[in-house]
């Protein structure tokens, strides 16, 4: 009995041992910065801080190759039921991008408040949307993530993983109908580490449903500390799926804290997810045209506030870089 206790006592002393180094190992930041990895999210109707094409040129400069950006459907590309399609604001973003040697990553949606009630929205969606515009840019856009954050309640989108299930689908076949060899990336859960658990299991649900099939590559959105979710539940969703990983958002308000938390969250969630990019949230914050916000209240890397400009540390890394 004494021995059996003692073997005991040794594997429940060695199961304890195993789950804290498991856990300090997948908390750990520490690590190399994937610089290749880095893209960055624009809001190309800002221009407090310069022409867009001066803009692009400025995240080229500080060796930033990719940029995620909205194709905005309800604003500006048909803001009413009748009106003509509208692709001055995306032509003039895609030219800028294209001259600073920049891919971009298009996100399609959100939809316009008069497509709210109709029976077919995603029908129209697909064939008024989302085909003309993967058309135009066929050769220009490789990628296209469809909506942002689709389990927020957006109308006419629930929030609901079937009801996203049935959109993605839609966008996917319009996707592949005009341009075979886009990819097509799948929307992201609001911070998946957040609601205990919640986002993983709407991610998961999503999978449940068909995912695979219907989208090129996974993507996550991470707004947290060194938070052990990222690299065990939400882990598990990459290796259900086997797909790429994209990250398209991380970040932090305040350009003072911006250099810390990429410091010590990049490689945490490199090591994680091992995601082909990882978006820091944002070049400059706000779609306003002369739209200024203060560096203690920006996520954006470059802000401009009173007529003044500001970098953060975390532009200057990357500059240095």
């Amino acid at each position: 009995m004494k021995l059996r206790l003692a073997i005991l006592a040794l594997t429940v002393s060695l199961a304890l041992s195993c789950q804290v180094k498991t856990s300090e190992t997948v908390a750990g930041g520490s690590g190399s910065i994937p610089y290749s990895k880095i893209g960055l999210n624009v809001f190309p109707g800002n221009r407090t801080a310069g022409p867009l094409v001066d803009q692009m040129r400025d995240i080229s400069s500080i060796g930033v190759r990719y940029i995620r950006v909205n194709f905005w459907f309800d604003t500006i590309y048909m803001n009413a039921p009748h009106s003509s399609p509208n692709f001055t604001r995306f032509d003039e973003m895609v030219d800028a991008a294209d001259a600073a040697g920049l891919e971009v990553l298009g996100i399609l949606g959100p939809a316009p408040a008069w497509l709210t009630g109709s029976g077919d929205w995603m029908g129209v969606f697909a064939q008024k949307y989302v085909t003309p515009v993967v058309s135009r840019y066929k050769g220009r856009v490789s990628h296209w993530e469809v909506w942002n954050e689709p389990d927020g309640s957006t109308p006419p989108l629930d929030g609901t993983p079937e009801m996203y299930f049935q959109l993605l689908t839609a966008a996917h076949n319009a996707i592949k109908a005009a341009d075979p060899g886009a990819k097509v990336v799948a929307g992201a859960t609001v911070n998946i580490v957040s609601e205990g658990g919640a986002k993983v299991a709407w991610m998961n649900r999503l999978v449940d449903l068909g995912l695979k099939q219907q989208a090129d590559i996974l993507n996550f959105h991470y707004y947290s500390g060194l938070d052990v979710t990222l690299a065990t539940a939400a882990r598990t969703v990459v290796e259900r799926t086997g797909l790429p990983v994209w990250v398209t958002e991380t970040g932090i308000i305040g350009q003072d804290r911006q250099l810390d938390y990429f410091n010590k969250n990049v490689p945490y969630i490199d090591k994680a997810l091992n995601p082909e990019r990882i978006f820091w949230y944002c070049y400059i914050q706000g779609e306003g045209e002369h739209e200024e916000i203060h560096p203690a209240d920006t996520y954006g890397i470059v802000t401009v506030y009173d007529g003044q400009r500001y970098e953060s540390p975390l532009y200057g890394l990357l500059k240095s870089h």
